[in-house]
Protein backbone atom coordinates (compact mmCIF):
# COMPACT_ATOMS: atom_id res chain seq x y z
CA UNK A 1 0.00 0.00 0.00
CA UNK A 2 2.78 2.15 0.79
CA UNK A 3 4.45 1.46 -2.59
CA UNK A 4 1.15 2.62 -4.33
CA UNK A 5 0.95 5.71 -2.05
CA UNK A 6 4.50 6.71 -3.32
CA UNK A 7 4.13 5.78 -7.10
CA UNK A 8 0.86 8.05 -6.99
CA UNK A 9 2.91 10.93 -5.21
CA UNK A 10 5.79 10.14 -8.02
CA UNK A 11 3.46 10.62 -10.49
CA UNK A 12 1.44 13.66 -9.24
CA UNK A 13 4.58 15.27 -9.01
CA UNK A 14 5.85 14.70 -12.31
CA UNK A 15 2.14 15.72 -13.77
CA UNK A 16 3.36 18.92 -12.22
CA UNK A 17 6.18 19.95 -13.26
CA UNK A 18 5.26 18.90 -16.89
CA UNK A 19 3.05 21.83 -17.09
CA UNK A 20 5.30 24.16 -16.36
CA UNK A 21 8.86 23.06 -18.06
CA UNK A 22 11.54 25.56 -19.44
CA UNK A 23 12.31 22.84 -21.93
CA UNK A 24 9.11 23.65 -24.18
CA UNK A 25 11.35 25.62 -26.68
CA UNK A 26 15.25 26.51 -26.81
CA UNK A 27 17.04 27.94 -29.20
CA UNK A 28 19.53 31.25 -29.45
CA UNK A 29 18.13 34.92 -29.35
CA UNK A 30 19.16 36.61 -32.61
CA UNK A 31 17.16 39.87 -32.28
CA UNK A 32 15.83 42.31 -29.18
CA UNK A 33 13.09 44.25 -30.39
CA UNK A 34 12.64 46.23 -27.06
CA UNK A 35 13.22 45.26 -23.15
CA UNK A 36 10.32 42.84 -22.78
CA UNK A 37 10.64 41.47 -26.48
CA UNK A 38 13.01 39.69 -28.63
CA UNK A 39 13.07 36.91 -31.23
CA UNK A 40 14.30 33.22 -30.85
CA UNK A 41 16.10 30.72 -33.69
CA UNK A 42 14.69 27.73 -32.17
CA UNK A 43 17.22 24.93 -31.91
CA UNK A 44 14.10 22.22 -30.64
CA UNK A 45 10.35 22.91 -29.67
CA UNK A 46 7.23 21.14 -28.26
CA UNK A 47 4.58 20.42 -31.08
CA UNK A 48 2.42 23.27 -30.52
CA UNK A 49 5.33 25.63 -32.61
CA UNK A 50 5.75 25.33 -36.26
CA UNK A 51 7.93 27.73 -37.04
CA UNK A 52 11.53 27.93 -36.54
CA UNK A 53 11.61 31.79 -35.99
CA UNK A 54 9.90 32.59 -33.16
CA UNK A 55 8.83 36.25 -31.19
CA UNK A 56 8.62 36.33 -27.41
CA UNK A 57 7.00 38.66 -25.01
CA UNK A 58 8.58 37.93 -21.41
CA UNK A 59 5.68 37.04 -19.42
CA UNK A 60 3.86 39.35 -16.61
CA UNK A 61 6.43 42.48 -16.93
CA UNK A 62 6.66 45.41 -18.91
CA UNK A 63 9.31 47.84 -19.88
CA UNK A 64 9.47 51.20 -20.94
CA UNK A 65 8.41 51.67 -24.23
CA UNK A 66 11.65 52.31 -26.92
CA UNK A 67 9.66 54.11 -29.67
CA UNK A 68 6.11 56.04 -30.50
CA UNK A 69 4.58 58.84 -27.95
CA UNK A 70 5.92 56.90 -24.79
CA UNK A 71 9.51 56.32 -26.06
CA UNK A 72 11.56 57.17 -22.78
CA UNK A 73 15.30 57.37 -22.21
CA UNK A 74 14.89 54.25 -19.67
CA UNK A 75 12.65 51.93 -22.47
CA UNK A 76 16.55 52.66 -24.35
CA UNK A 77 18.44 51.59 -21.44
CA UNK A 78 16.09 48.30 -21.15
CA UNK A 79 16.95 47.62 -24.06
CA UNK A 80 20.15 47.87 -23.65
CA UNK A 81 20.19 45.25 -21.02
CA UNK A 82 18.02 42.84 -22.88
CA UNK A 83 20.47 42.93 -25.59
CA UNK A 84 23.66 42.76 -23.50
CA UNK A 85 22.44 39.69 -21.94
CA UNK A 86 20.42 37.74 -24.62
CA UNK A 87 21.56 38.86 -28.24
CA UNK A 88 23.21 35.38 -29.57
CA UNK A 89 22.91 33.40 -26.16
CA UNK A 90 21.12 30.51 -25.70
CA UNK A 91 17.81 30.83 -23.86
CA UNK A 92 15.17 28.02 -22.61
CA UNK A 93 11.45 28.79 -22.71
CA UNK A 94 8.73 28.38 -20.35
CA UNK A 95 6.11 28.91 -23.05
CA UNK A 96 2.12 29.84 -21.75
CA UNK A 97 0.04 26.41 -21.65
CA UNK A 98 -3.32 28.84 -21.28
CA UNK A 99 -3.66 31.42 -24.23
CA UNK A 100 0.15 30.39 -26.04
CA UNK A 101 0.58 34.00 -28.03
CA UNK A 102 -0.75 37.53 -26.86
CA UNK A 103 -2.62 39.64 -29.23
CA UNK A 104 0.21 40.69 -31.21
CA UNK A 105 1.10 37.13 -32.63
CA UNK A 106 4.18 36.96 -30.04
CA UNK A 107 4.88 33.75 -27.42
CA UNK A 108 4.21 34.63 -23.91
CA UNK A 109 7.10 33.21 -22.29
CA UNK A 110 9.23 32.92 -19.19
CA UNK A 111 13.22 33.28 -20.17
CA UNK A 112 16.05 31.27 -18.39
CA UNK A 113 19.75 31.67 -19.27
CA UNK A 114 22.00 28.58 -20.19
CA UNK A 115 25.02 27.66 -18.20
CA UNK A 116 28.24 28.19 -20.33
CA UNK A 117 27.91 24.53 -21.18
CA UNK A 118 24.38 25.42 -22.43
CA UNK A 119 22.47 23.35 -19.82
CA UNK A 120 19.13 24.96 -18.24
CA UNK A 121 20.51 27.18 -15.57
CA UNK A 122 17.02 28.03 -13.01
CA UNK A 123 18.51 30.52 -10.73
CA UNK A 124 18.92 32.60 -14.25
CA UNK A 125 15.26 33.72 -14.70
CA UNK A 126 15.46 36.22 -17.61
CA UNK A 127 11.96 37.88 -16.34
CA UNK A 128 13.47 37.94 -12.62
CA UNK A 129 16.75 39.69 -14.01
CA UNK A 130 14.71 42.40 -15.55
CA UNK A 131 12.42 43.30 -12.82
CA UNK A 132 15.37 42.98 -10.45
CA UNK A 133 17.57 45.23 -12.30
CA UNK A 134 14.69 48.02 -12.38
CA UNK A 135 14.43 48.34 -16.05
CA UNK A 136 10.76 46.37 -15.59
CA UNK A 137 7.71 46.23 -13.51
CA UNK A 138 5.39 43.45 -12.84
CA UNK A 139 2.16 43.63 -15.22
CA UNK A 140 0.52 40.20 -13.83
CA UNK A 141 -1.80 39.66 -16.79
CA UNK A 142 -3.57 37.00 -15.11
CA UNK A 143 -4.79 35.01 -18.56
CA UNK A 144 -1.35 33.02 -18.88
CA UNK A 145 -0.25 30.43 -16.19
CA UNK A 146 2.67 32.36 -14.81
CA UNK A 147 2.73 33.95 -11.24
CA UNK A 148 5.04 36.31 -10.86
CA UNK A 149 5.22 35.91 -7.63
CA UNK A 150 6.55 33.22 -7.46
CA UNK A 151 9.71 33.79 -9.38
Amino acid sequence: MKFVFALLVLSLSLLSLAAASPYEATGRVTHIVDGDTFDVQLQDHDNRITEDLIRIRLADIDCPETRGPKACQAGKEATEYTRSWLLNSFVYLDLDNKTGKDQYGRWVAVCYLANPDGSLNLTRNFNRMLLDSGHAMVEDFKNNEFDPQSW
